[in-house]
């Protein structure tokens, strides 16, 4: 997986990157990605190191702002460009653009079709810092700001040796000197409008970058802050690195909605088959807690003319009921009316059947895991060789879900998707379509 996947970055896009431990690597890896598809500006708000002007091919001293006019030239002599102003007296350090060079640049970039990337504050090497009033400096048209926390301060004291503005941090977090940072503390400073969402632009999608996971022990600390940040919708997705090892990008732990496609009239049937009980419970009721077992969230459960019987055996559960006034158009309608119901804030959604009962919740926290370790387009439960259900759509998928017609579903996507597989058993083709299916169904009990 690409750092720049992970982030979702798109041509024409700006990036600010704040915070501690990894913001000129996390840099570094975004240009040699993405140089070689578009071209790529590097700068700064604040002030750049002079040691990191390799950040990329070329650097540009900005002197005057009708100099950017000429973006596009210097770009077709290097696919990646450093611009600063001169440097600071002793130098040590680049100056960082004014507002009115930054607005100028942004509008050079558009018109280069370039990305830009912004070092919006400054950390001293630390792993985590707790932010001065003066910064960080972020541009109010910045499209995606990346807060950055490494994930090896965590053990360790709340001083300078290891945390930027230390006494800020301590002051923010209620802590005396001899503390020391655990998980919670990394995610209060992350929540924080005073910390890790100060200043960022409402309308900037945010997307937090933990490094430093050298370890299984780092990354199971960066899951649990991952879990806690994600009841905020203010973070979109947390991606856990370790930006200079072997495997830079470990996981990209985000929202995965749950669909459940309940509106079948089961014509092979004599009544709806989602109410039919199997152990105590209706077949819709076994597919919602599996929903629920697996983390999913929203969860959206679309029914047919069997709305108010589906309310009542649903009752209590916290999911989104919504009907579909066509079901017989096929299972594609009531695929798009769920997707309708999840906002921008899902990365992904499993599609789950009401008549799949054998169905738990560790599938699909199982179909979960391979996503966030791959971010794959699709990932599908296979047994014996043959496909099943449910099956995970990653968002870029959603653009081509809303165009299916008929009763395939997002089956006929898996020709234009990269797939991922998961093994997994028999429960993944048992569904109930025939009395014979019930039958079947009766023997588990």
């Amino acid at each position: 997986m690409r750092l720049a996947d992970a982030l979702r970055i798109r041509t024409v896009t700006t990036v600010a990157f704040i915070g501690a431990g990894g913001k000129s690597s996390a840099i570094r890896m975004l240009v040699e990605e993405l140089q070689s598809e578009a071209p790529v500006v590097v700068t700064t708000t604040t002030k750049l190191g002079s040691l990191q002007s390799d950040l990329a091919q070329r650097h540009f001293i900005l002197e005057d702002e009708e100099l950017l006019g000429g973006l596009r030239e210097y770009l077709g002599a290097a696919q990646s460009l450093l611009v600063t102003n001169r440097q600071v007296p002793g130098g040590s350090k680049w100056r960082g653009l004014s507002g009115n060079q930054m607005q100028a640049l942004r509008q050079a970039c558009a018109e280069a079709n370039a990305v830009l990337l912004v070092e919006a504050d400054g950390a001293r090497g630390k792993s985590l810092k707790a932010p001065a009033k003066h910064e960080p400096v972020i541009p109010d048209w910045t499209d995606l700001v990346v807060p950055i926390v490494g994930l090896d301060v965590i053990g360790r004291p709340v001083t300078g040796e290891y945390v930027h503005r230390a006494e800020r941090a301590r002051e923010l977090l209620g802590l005396s000197k001899k503390a020391t940072i655990l998980e919670q503390h990394i995610v209060e400073l992350l929540l924080s409008a005073k910390a890790g969402l100060k200043d960022i632009p409402p309308t900037a999608v945010v997307r937090c970058l933990l490094n430093h996971a050298h370890s299984p022990g780092d990354t199971a600390h960066g899951r649990a802050i991952a879990e806690e940040l994600l009841e905020s919708e203010r973070y979109q997705n947390v991606i856990i690195a370790d930006l200079g090892g072997d495997q830079p990008i470990k996981e990209s732990v985000a929202r995965i909605g749950g669909i459940i496609l309940a509106a079948g009239a089961s014509t092979r049937l004599e009544g709806p088959k989602q109410g039919i009980l199997f152990r105590g419970k209706a077949l819709v009721a076994h597919a919602v807690e599996a929903a629920l077992a697996g983390g999913l969230k929203p969860i959206v459960v679309v029914v047919g003319e069997q709305e108010v019987r589906m309310r009542e055996l649903l009752d209590g559960y916290p999911v989104q009921i919504v009907r579909n006034l066509n079901p017989n158009i096929g299972q594609s309608s009531s695929l798009q009316i769920g997707l309708g119901e999840l906002d921008s804030t899902v990365e992904g959604a499993i599609f789950l059947l009401a008549d799949m009962p054998l169905v738990r919740g560790d599938l699909l926290l199982m179909l979960r895991e391979r996503h966030r370790q791959t971010l794959a387009p699709i990932v599908v439960p296979y047994a014996n060789g043959k496909r099943g259900n449910p099956v995970l759509f990653d968002r870029v998928t959603f653009d081509e879900l809303a165009k299916v017609a008929g009763d395939r579903g997002g089956r006929s996507l898996f020709k234009k998707f990269d797939r991922e597989r998961v093994l997994w058993d028999n429960a993944i083709h048992f569904d109930v379509d025939s009395p014979e299916d019930i039958k079947r169904m009766r023997e588990m009990e």
